[in-house]
């Protein structure tokens, strides 16, 4: 059975979610609901148990360096079993306390005081303080790492044994979203102490610990419950175990057999699944298409003139695309915000007929009838069928698009280091805040090359300081702005597929993966 969660539910947690506004103080107890011990399969080798989760997911962490550590994708996953983060950010957008039992902002939002839940410990027995948060936000911050940028420019003070603030250089309503994610992961301070285990022997202070005795490097991880840890009712099992798996088909026969519960699949795949037993969830929590890094020119003088953007925008059939691609799992949308998001604008989702012809119009009139050569990242088991429809369509522009093929763990990095003048992806659509804060500011990470235009940095101005009442309006602005300027060209919004056995469900994703806390039981 296939179910599409349009709303995404909360999951089973007590703390009520409340978004951080003006000098408004958040505070949450422990969750109280639900919880227990779950039902999955036993040891990852199809026998059943009680309290075990086993997912197959595509690839592997870096290393246990949190420094290393990104938000994106199934990595991001992969990190939070060991390490707790200061916020929450849940699948509809709401941040909430987590091990910061409070958080505010000062009156012209430049200054985030967090205090911490008192009695909380690392693994190593050392305690969760302000002293540690420090050197968890600020190694982070410097470390170098995909997402270091995230607290690029925030200063780091020690108020008290319990209490941080965060002091930003100008207002970003991202950053409490950031801190329920790899900027806000904490770890111990002896964590640097032995570089030969910094990458092996992970210490922090989340609902599990890493048992590197039946842990494989590479292949399988495995966590046991933390018995310490502040909020275990949220977690729903005693054993957590994620099976690299890298091809799909893989993860399919490991699905059929039992050796794992649950796995996100290809839309492709849905139909299979389903017939082995599977049942489906679907969210409609990414957006795919083509992501223009260089709009300023600098490697591909055609990608400065909006015309080439808009006409590479024109050649694209969304419709076809959806049905072709996605197996009519998705909608078509050339918009990076998707539905049920405050920026979403349905007029804005046919911006762009199919109009090859125009579109070639467009190209002489910019003085690129002849096109250009471009290359484009060819990530494995991950975007090929999108490099292929992309590759074909910008022919018809005289484009000479390469596909270079490079492995997924490497993809995020080259990326958002500006590699590419363009690419194709798919990437998240919630929290919105973050598309706006990662894909638009001129600070984003996935704005490597800092593009910026004056009317949109107005509209950045007015949506960093305004109220979550007004904001809504300000990301539709800010949404019309991008697509009839052509910062993007979205094909539209696939869903996301994840895919279990009878014993397990999830009840939300942020982009295409659930948050650790999602999965539970079937009831």
């Amino acid at each position: 059975m296939l179910r599409n969660r349009r709303a995404t539910a909360r999951g089973r947690r007590g703390a009520v979610g409340l978004i951080v506004t003006g000098t408004l103080v958040l505070t949450a107890c422990g969750g109280t609901s639900g919880g227990g011990s779950g039902s999955g399969s036993g040891s990852g080798s199809g026998e059943t148990g009680d309290g075990v989760l086993t997912l197959g997911l595509e690839n592997t962490l870096p290393g246990w360096d949190w420094r290393k550590q990104i938000t994106a994708g199934h990595v991001g996953l992969e990190w939070r079993p060991v390490y707790d983060t200061l916020l929450r950010t849940n699948p509809d957008g709401t941040v909430e306390p987590n091990a910061a039992e409070e958080f505010s902002y000062n009156e012209d939002k430049t200054v985030l005081t967090l205090k911490l839940r008192d009695g909380m410990t690392f693994t190593d027995g050392k305690p969760v303080n302000a002293e540690a948060a420090k050197f968890s936000l600020e190694g982070f911050r410097d470390g170098g790492g995909v997402d270091s940028g995230r607290l690029r420019g925030i200063t780091v003070d020690v108020v008290d044994d319990m209490t941080i603030t965060l002091t930003l250089p100008a207002p970003n309503p991202g950053l409490v979203s950031q801190l329920g994610a790899s900027a806000g992961q904490l770890v111990s301070p002896a964590t640097l102490d032995n570089p030969a285990t910094l990458d092996t022997q992970p210490i922090g202070s989340g609902p599990y610990i890493y048992n590197t005795a039946e842990s494989v490097v590479g292949s399988k991880f495995v966590f046991d419950r933390n018995p310490d840890y502040w909020n275990p009712d949220d977690f729903a099992y005693d054993k957590i175990e994620f099976m690299v798996m890298p091809d799909e088909t893989a993860q399919l026969n490991a699905l059929a057999s039992g050796q794992i519960d649950g796995a996100e699949l290809s839309l492709a795949s849905v139909q299979q699944a389903e017939s082995s037993g599977s049942h489906v969830e679907t969210f409609p929590n990414v957006w795919s298409g083509i992501y223009f890094t260089d709009r300023a020119g600098t490697q591909i003088p055609a990608l400065a003139d909006v015309r080439v953007r808009q006409a590479i925008n024109m050649v694209f059939d969304r419709d076809a695309i959806v049905q072709a691609i996605w197996n009519g799992h998705g909608t078509a949308n050339a918009s990076i915000f998707g539905p049920g998001t405050s920026g979403y604008d349905e007029d804005l989702t046919d911006h762009y007929e199919y109009d090859v012809e125009a579109a070639k119009q467009l190209m002489e009139d910019a003085g690129y009838a002849d096109g250009f050569d471009v290359t484009l990242p060819e990530v494995e088991n991950y975007n090929q069928e999108y490099t292929a429809i992309t590759v074909q369509q910008l022919a018809e522009l005289n484009i000479r698009a390469t596909p270079v093929s490079i492995p997924r763990q490497e993809s995020i990095p080259r990326i958002v280091g500006g590699e590419f003048p363009m690419f194709v992806y798919k990437l998240p659509v919630n929290p919105e805040v973050e598309q706006v804060t990662n894909y638009v500011r001129p600070q984003g990470s996935f704005n490597p090359l800092h593009n910026e235009d004056p009317a949109l940095n107005d509209l950045l101005a007015q949506w960093a300081v305004a109220d979550p009442d007004e904001a809504g309006d300000i990301y539709q602005q800010i949404n019309e702005f991008l697509v009839e300027n052509a910062w993007f060209a979205p094909f539209g919004n696939p869903d996301v597929t994840w895919a279990f056995n009878d014993t397990v469900t999830v009840s939300g994703t942020i982009g295409t993966t659930p948050p650790l806390y999602a999965f539970g039981p079937m009831e």
